[in-house]
């Protein structure tokens, strides 16, 4: 297992975390969601403690503990005094080798689950046609279903699916620990290697992700009960560790990102047909996707929407950007890195998702390095490269039909 510090002294405080190399991509169909479904699962006890023990003993410390699950990791992670590390060390060395809960008690937590579906999912008009859209997107990948699951997968969830997954990506090899705060380098490694020590590798099998590349444009329009309708495309991009994935976030901070962003001042300030815009490139270890999301005023204005920002692509790769737009985004990105690196959380969150992501912590140093030497070109030439219409899958977000008839 692989064991970072942070160094931080102001406080004494200090967050223990274990990522493991496990998310939702690794799923297969059937069991989507599992990942997820386990992560609730490794607070139902363990041969040692009982259901929700660990949070009642980091609380009684003063600390707090939490966890969460993303396409291509999942963490956890106790925030205590630096005094009580040890008691963090030892919980997540007990349930990532100990995990042992009833059936009962997996079936009441898959209920929680399943409500939690309901409620970001199925009951958010906009998460739930992003799904569909992803789904229409990626055919072959991991990224055909959402982190959370499809609903009648969970409902099938049983123990011992549970246990086997856990049995298999839970081990010493497949995680990384990082320790940020007040501690003492040489304390973690004796620490960690008390708790850990023993623990034995296990053989992990992952999904081959054998998406086909894409050679039209696909096209989806789903009904929802909202007022706004959301334009929503979704553009496929290399893993987060390709080269060109700093120059691609740097597009969208010129095309839509920004506020003084081109689609924004040509489509919301000028000719008013949007309310707001952006775009997202989704990070991750196997290639993935950009999405690039508009709020039209009217429905009536979709199609005129999409055809501006296609216009705004086009000038890119024709006539390339300005060097103002190049220093503004060196700028941001100069600033941002800064902040960054001050700031343990978010600095311990880059190193980590470059580690169990790629094995390379330096990572952002590198990404730092090519967007300091950006150039109009490079833009062009990931414009070009990668926000064709034959490489995208457009979703039209509309209210349903008697929803504007009552609204009306």
């Amino acid at each position: 297992m692989q064991i970072y510090v942070i160094e931080d002294h102001d406080v004494p405080l200090a967050k223990f975390s274990v990522w493991y190399r496990v998310g939702s991509i690794d799923e297969t169909e059937g069991i989507t969601g599992i990942s997820h479904m386990l992560e609730h699962s490794m607070f139902l006890g363990t041969e040692t403690l009982e259901k929700d023990q660990i949070h009642k003993l980091v609380k009684k410390v003063g600390g707090i503990t939490n966890a969460g699950t993303y396409y291509d990791f999942t963490m956890y992670y106790e925030e205590v005094p630096s005094a009580k590390l040890e008691l963090a060390i030892a919980l997540e060395a007990d349930r990532m080798r100990n995990l042992n809960f009833t059936k009962e008690s997996f079936q009441n937590e898959r209920s929680v689950v399943r409500q939690e579906r309901r409620r970001r999912i199925e009951n958010n008009f906009f998460r739930s046609a992003l799904e569909e859209i992803q789904a229409k997107a990626f055919k072959d990948s991991g990224l055909h279903h959402q982190i959370i699951g499809w609903g009648e997968d969970i409902d099938n969830f049983t123990r011992e699916k549970a246990m086997n997954y856990y049995k298999e990506y839970y081990a010493p090899n497949n995680a990384v620990a990082i320790v940020a705060g007040d501690v003492d380098p040489d304390n973690v490694h004796k620490l960690v290697k008390k708790y850990f020590g023993d623990y034995k590798e296990e053989k992990v099998t992952r999904r081959k992700q054998k998406e086909l590349q894409q050679k039209e444009e696909r096209f989806i329009e789903i009904e929802k009960v909202t007022r706004l309708p959301v334009l929503a495309m979704l553009y496929k991009v290399p893993g987060g560790n390709h080269p060109d994935f700093p120059v691609i976030t740097a597009l969208m901070d010129i095309l839509v990102n920004n506020p003084n962003s081109r689609v924004k001042d040509k489509l919301k300030r000028e000719k008013r047909l949007i309310m707001q815009a952006g775009g997202m490139p989704l990070n991750l270890r196997i290639p993935g996707y950009c999405m690039l999301f508009a709020i039209p005023m009217s429905e009536k204005n979709m199609d005129k929407v999409k055809d501006g920002i296609d216009k705004e692509i086009s000038k890119i790769i024709k006539n390339g950007v300005k060097d103002k737009e190049l220093r503004r985004i060196k700028k941001s990105t100069m600033k941002e890195m800064i902040f960054m690196q001050k700031d343990k959380t978010n600095f311990t969150r880059v190193i980590a998702g470059n580690v169990i992501r790629f094995d390379n912590p330096n990572l952002y140093k590198r990404n730092l390095e090519i967007i300091k030497n950006l150039t109009s070109e490079d833009i062009q030439r990931i414009a070009k490269k990668y926000f064709s219409k034959n490489n995208r899958t457009v979703g039209y977000v509309v209210p349903k039909k008697n929803e504007k008839k009552n609204n009306k």
